[in-house]
């Protein structure tokens, strides 16, 4: 038979066990909460880092996509460019290869577009003044007259490649082909543009 004191301890010892399985319940009870919270945060947490990367993925592939896109627009503008200035280097070429007629027949209509009402000169390239035609000079001087003023012809060539230079007291105005196609560059291409590229 139990005595009193025996009684007391076994009724402190089913206490405390109670309590320690009350407290190990609780503790247990505490470290699920808490590994079910990290878990949750660290889903979360893979969750922003795998949508980070990927925004970041596709940002670089955004700009890689768009700096591509910029360098053949770039190569095709180089391309199309490079194609302008060819035909109009060709269209110059063509000028200066016509048939001694057709040539003479281009430098007298240049020639009536910018001749003035004063007194000058006109010169050509060395091989130009070899081959004027018979009475050519006769044709240019009459053009003049018609705007009121005079020409003669200079005695010097100019280094030119094909057309003419005008010298009015002093002041030079190049009707050379290619000072004509420098000075009108921008609006050939423009012309060359829209035959070639619509």
């Amino acid at each position: 038979m139990e005595s009193g004191l025996e009684k007391i301890i076994s009724h402190i010892k089913a206490e405390a066990e109670k309590e320690a399985c009350e407290i190990k319940a609780s503790a247990e009870e505490k470290a699920a909460a808490i590994k079910a919270e990290a878990r949750e945060k660290l889903s979360a947490e893979v969750e922003r880092i795998e949508k980070k990367t990927q925004d970041d993925i596709s940002g670089i592939l955004e700009r890689g996509a768009s700096s591509a896109e910029l360098k053949r627009k770039q190569i095709l503008l180089k391309e199309k460019q490079e194609l302008i200035n060819e035909t109009i280097k060709k269209a110059g070429d063509k000028l200066l290869a016509l048939s001694d007629d057709e040539y003479f027949k281009v430098i007298a209509e240049l020639f009536k577009k910018h001749v003035t009402d004063k007194k000058g000169a006109i010169s050509f390239n060395n091989r130009d003044m070899d081959r004027l035609p018979e009475g050519f000079l006769d044709d240019l001087k009459k053009a003049a007259e018609e705007k009121g003023g005079e020409i003669a012809l200079s005695e010097k060539a100019s280094d030119i490649d094909g057309g003419f230079v005008l010298s009015y007291g002093g002041i030079e105005e190049n009707c050379s082909f290619s000072a004509l196609i420098d000075d009108n560059m921008e609006i050939l291409q423009d012309k060359v543009q829209k035959v070639l590229f619509g």
